[in-house]
């Protein structure tokens, strides 16, 4: 009998129990809390050594080290976990909505670190065996409510996928609606239901989605702030508020934010990004003293991105602050650090082959406008003629920064005749301004239902590829367009 009961509990399926053990590690993931999270994973293994939830948590640990540090050595490394992690969850109970569900985030998780190191491939593969993972989960548990916020993050994933890519997709049968993804997203934050888990998480999901694809700054913005984002103790809710806050035209805000985000090395995970964002708010605010926080995310950050856009940044203040000479010392550093990558890197090193020093009225009036400072820009604006610039380029960038301020101060009847402008004297040259001018003049007409000119103006701006933005602006012209499809 001894015998039997040994060998019968050997060959139970291992289970998932999200135990209120896993959903305290949950907690202090999301919050960027992995040390206390692995001590509460380590100590549920103990207790309960079947239990497959914290393998599938573990994940969660790796991803957002991996998102946040963009250290690529520790990618190298950490890629092995992912069939390791696999083939242990294979191994529960299938009749739990668990077991398809924790296999295809795994997938999802590195689907998306894959996308941000370039591995597009091996990404489109892992989203293909989750999406086929949730839709089999979802025949089986069709009110399994974390299935739908991973479906529905699907659904707006596919459209990140550079054009090179998207044959592999529409070979293995991938398709999805960003509206509807949304709408799901939607559902699930408004829901006040206790026993889903995944709220900030979906909450996070959907402000990014609706900040990066369906161009929605505040819309993302609203909806944190709706929830009372950012919540105490939790540092990754701080980050993303202070993210959008930053890019979204709320930078004053977005600085406090940041500045008060909690930070403790011994407890949160590290975020150099953070300094990078805090050195943006104060630039766009022209704070002399940006220039600390950029020094501090070059000193600490593991990735190589965004070096060169960051040493860019410190030209400009040495420009600002001591004039040309020191601008041209700063600039020239670009060349000796990060690597050319993303837009933003590929941009500050065609400034530094420029050897062009920029304008100071029209660098002040960028930042400005970057960063919800409109008051302040108008004052620089008033002090420009039409007829001040000659230089084709500084002309050109001044029509486009003259519009770009019409467009956010909401004087939207002028922003187009601006744009329309800035198109017609840029779109042969090979500068960003015109690609940009007709992708806010598709933004507005889509605002508007103009359906037609919106399409117009998106496909004019992918037409135009002599430009440094090329990857960026054309993703957003793309998933404006199928938006509209």
């Amino acid at each position: 009998m001894v015998v039997f009961l040994c060998y019968t509990s050997s060959c139970i399926a291992q289970n998932f129990d999200f135990n209120s053990k896993c959903k305290s590690a949950y907690q202090d993931i999301i919050s960027m809390k992995s040390k206390s999270a692995k001590s509460t994973l380590d100590a549920e293994r103990t207790e309960h050594s079947k239990n497959l939830i914290p393998i599938y948590l573990e994940n969660y640990i790796d991803f957002l080290e991996l998102f946040c540090t963009e250290n690529k050595s520790r990618y190298q490394f950490l890629l092995q976990n992912e069939s390791t992690r696999i083939t242990a969850l294979q191994k529960g109970d299938k009749n739990s909505p668990y077991f398809l569900f924790t296999q295809a985030e795994i997938y999802i998780q590195w689907a998306v670190i894959k996308l941000k190191f370039g591995d597009y491939v091996s990404a489109i593969l892992d989203i293909r065996k989750a999406n086929n993972l949730l839709e089999t989960n979802a025949e089986k548990f069709k009110d399994f409510k974390p299935n739908k916020k991973s479906q529905a993050m699907l659904q707006c994933l596919f459209g990140s996928i550079p054009d090179s890519y998207k044959w592999g997709g529409s070979l293995l049968g991938l398709n999805g609606s960003i509206e509807e993804g949304i709408k799901t997203l939607s559902t699930l934050i408004e829901n006040n239901s206790t026993d889903f888990i995944y709220k900030d998480e979906t909450l996070v999901i959907y402000s990014m989605i609706q900040f990066h694809l369906n161009n929605k700054p505040e819309e993302a913005w609203n909806i944190l702030k709706k929830n009372n984002y950012p919540v105490s103790g939790n540092a990754l809710s701080y980050y993303i508020t202070g993210y959008i806050g930053t890019y979204g035209g709320h930078s004053a805000e977005a600085l406090r934010i940041l500045t008060e985000m909690p930070r403790t090395s011994t407890v949160y995970q590290s975020m150099p990004i953070v300094d990078f964002l805090i050195g943006l708010c104060k630039m766009y605010a022209l704070d002399k003293t940006a220039n600390v926080h950029f020094d501090i995310f070059l000193k600490n950050t593991k990735s190589e991105n965004y070096k060169k856009a960051v040493q860019q940044k410190l030209a400009w203040l040495a420009l600002l602050n001591s004039g040309a000479e020191a601008y041209k010392t700063a600039i020239a550093k670009v060349k000796d650090i990060g690597v050319e990558i993303i837009d933003a890197d590929k941009q500050a090193m065609k400034e530094a082959n420029s050897n062009q020093v920029p304008d100071i009225k029209l660098l002040k009036l960028r930042l400005l406008c970057d960063g919800g400072n409109y008051d302040k820009a108008k004052l620089i604006l008033q002090t420009i003629r039409d007829d001040d610039y000659v230089d084709t380029k500084k002309k050109l960038e001044y029509l486009y920064r003259k519009a770009r301020y019409l467009h956010l101060t909401k004087d939207i009847s002028n922003a187009l005749s601006a744009y329309q402008v800035v198109i017609n004297q840029g779109k042969d040259k090979p500068y960003y301004y015109a690609a940009n001018a007709a992708l806010q003049m598709a933004y507005i007409y889509e605002e508007k239902n103009n359906k037609t000119e919106a399409i117009k103006y998106y496909n004019l701006c992918l037409s135009m590829k002599d430009h440094e933005y090329v990857n960026s602006l054309s993703q957003k012209a793309k998933a404006g367009l199928n938006r509209l499809d």
